[in-house]
């Protein structure tokens, strides 16, 4: 062991051979010592200014800011009610889900459908069908101004399943008479496929009066 270390401190300088360090580049100390910044692109002549563009042939359109590229076009939507829901149906005579919608809607007329698919728990309830199962509904409501002081309107619902069909219509007149008087008319017709029984047909004649 003594001998090994002897022969390691009694090698001259000359013969260790130690890899020279080299030099690091001025350009590449500079940059690590202060970064470059990112700077904003701009425009070096105003190309995109309209201010700084020059004059164009009458008869021609200007583009502007909005229209050139990168502006960021957006889609633009106006803000409006959805017109049509979907909603969950459920009660003691059946379960389901709608799916309808307004398709009309002003100050003198309305229209609204809706489609229901579900499962009929009691029969003959809610102006369905005789027996229990899966179901398809349809119900379609109508509203009219026929002028100032008479209104008609139609109530159309329909249900069809494993047992049959059943179908209620219901069309309404009312007449305005006198700001407190008001004449109330109306047919209304119920079918079922399966059930003569329950077909029927009422007419009614009323003549309200608010105190």
């Amino acid at each position: 062991m003594l001998p090994l270390l002897w022969l390691a401190f009694s090698v001259p300088a000359p013969v260790v051979d130690l890899a020279p360090v080299p030099a690091m580049d001025a350009v590449v100390v500079q940059r690590l010592a202060d970064p470059p910044r990112c700077l904003a692109a701009r425009c070096a002549s105003g190309e995109w200014q309209v201010g700084a563009m020059p004059a164009i042939p009458a008869g021609q359109l200007r583009i502007d800011g909005d229209d050139l590229p990168g502006a960021g076009g957006r889609l633009r939507v106006a803000a409006q009610p959805r017109k049509d829901w979907v909603k969950a149906q459920g009660s003691n005579a059946r379960v389901g889900m709608q799916y309808g919608m307004q398709a009309l809607k002003s100050e003198y007329a309305s229209l609204a459908w809706a489609i229901d698919t579900g499962y009929r728990l009691q029969g003959y309830a809610e102006d369905g069908i005789a027996g229990t199962g899966p179901v398809l509904r349809g119900n379609l409501e109508w509203r009219q101004a026929l002028g100032e002081r008479t209104r008609l309107s139609q109530t159309t619902r329909i249900e069809t399943g494993q047992h049959g069909t059943y179908l209620r219509n219901s069309l309404q007149l009312k007449f305005q008479l006198q700001p407190a008087l008001t004449l109330d008319t109306g047919v209304e017709l119920r079918r079922d496929s399966e059930v003569t029984g329950r077909n029927q047909t009422d007419a009614k004649l009323n003549l309200r009066y608010v105190f």
